[in-house]
């Protein structure tokens, strides 16, 4: 009788460790092959419809731009590698852990960079804004499914050989991918219709051609000791002095609906001016904002850039010049105004 329990125990057993092992199998098939491969073509597919730079990552932005890339390349190759991954992890099932444990660990360090720049949205999916730090949780849960539960399933282990149809289909998806993406974004980086450019190039407001690109990044450093007009932002800005080029000048780029830079002319550029002062307000990609919060800089000159361009300057921006000569071009605040004094 003692045998028929402890063999009775041990069936038990084993059928509840085999349920519960069912349980975490499905469950991981689930987030490697179903979950995570949605979650990353919904960031593919959000970015490939607005096809814009300014949709990047700000901590991407930062460091590609730092280290002098491209940016549409880097949102156009972004794009196609998320497909590849989606492609590869529903074609060949054995890779799908593997290439969504990749995918998530390449973002974690985006999105830490992006909460701590204090960034409103992840950049993961195009125009529709999601905070980064609430991306950056579903990010850590889902790698830790993957990582976790996902440990020792058959299906998803890589084996000593791959299927060679299936790999040879996620090869051309593949293809596919890298030529719709940087077929298609590069459609879309165009102008919006409501800047129409004349037969060389020009829009109204900008003394040259728009960047080809769609999107302009500013290198601050490389603009110390140079003419004004050899600055190429300024040549696209309308409604600048014709005195810029004498004496101490200060230009001071300002976006209508942005609180910082409101503060900062509310401290420093109310009242009486430190120094001749033109305020240029930057527009987004679309158009003017809907939101303006107004002018406290009643003294200042007022100029502007034009629509239809991704411009990338964390306003407010302030340039001091000197004889039409840069002498500091800075991101401040209305703590530190670092321009005002030279």
């Amino acid at each position: 009788m003692k045998g028929d329990d402890d063999s009775m125990a041990t069936s038990t057993l084993n059928g509840r460790d085999l349920s519960e092992a069912g349980l975490r199998s499905t469950l991981a098939v689930l987030i490697a092959r179903v979950i995570v491969p949605l979650w990353i073509l919904a960031g593919a597919l959000t970015k490939l419809a607005s096809g814009s730079a300014a949709d990047l990552p700000a901590a991407l932005v930062k460091w590609a731009g730092s280290a002098g890339l491209d940016l549409m390349f880097v949102l156009r190759f972004g794009i196609a590698v998320e497909l590849t991954v989606v492609a590869v992890a529903w074609l060949v099932p054995s890779l799908a852990r593997t290439v969504g444990i990749a995918m998530l660990t390449t973002f974690f360090p985006i999105l830490v960079g992006d909460v701590l720049m204090g960034a409103s949205s992840c950049g993961c999916f195009g125009a529709v804004k999601v905070h980064p730090g609430i991306t950056l949780v579903v990010d850590v849960v889902l790698l830790a499914g993957l990582v976790v539960l996902g440990r020792g399933v058959p299906s998803l282990r890589l084996g000593p050989t791959l299927p060679t149809a299936r790999t040879v289909a996620a090869g051309l998806a593949a293809i596919a991918a890298f030529a719709l993406a940087f077929g298609w974004v590069g459609v879309q980086a165009k102008a919006p219709s409501s800047v129409v450019p004349d037969a060389t190039g020009h829009v109204a407001g900008a003394a040259v051609a728009l960047p080809a690109d769609g999107y302009y990044l500013p290198d601050y450093a490389s603009w110390i000791g140079s003419s004004y007009r050899d600055v190429d932002l300024f040549a696209w800005v309308d409604g600048l002095p014709d005195n810029l080029g004498t004496g101490s000048r200060l230009v001071l780029f300002y976006r209508k609906d942005c609180e910082h830079c409101h503060e900062l002319m509310e401290v420093w550029f109310s009242g009486a001016l430190p120094l001749p002062t033109t305020a240029v307000a930057v527009p987004e990609r679309g158009g003017w904002p809907e939101v303006d919060l107004g002018m406290p800089c009643e003294s200042c000159g007022h100029a502007e850039l034009p629509s239809g361009v991704d411009w990338f300057l964390q306003t407010p921006v302030l340039v001091r010049l000197e004889e039409g000569t840069v002498t500091c071009a800075a991101e401040v605040s209305a703590d530190d105004p670092r321009c005002l004094g030279g």
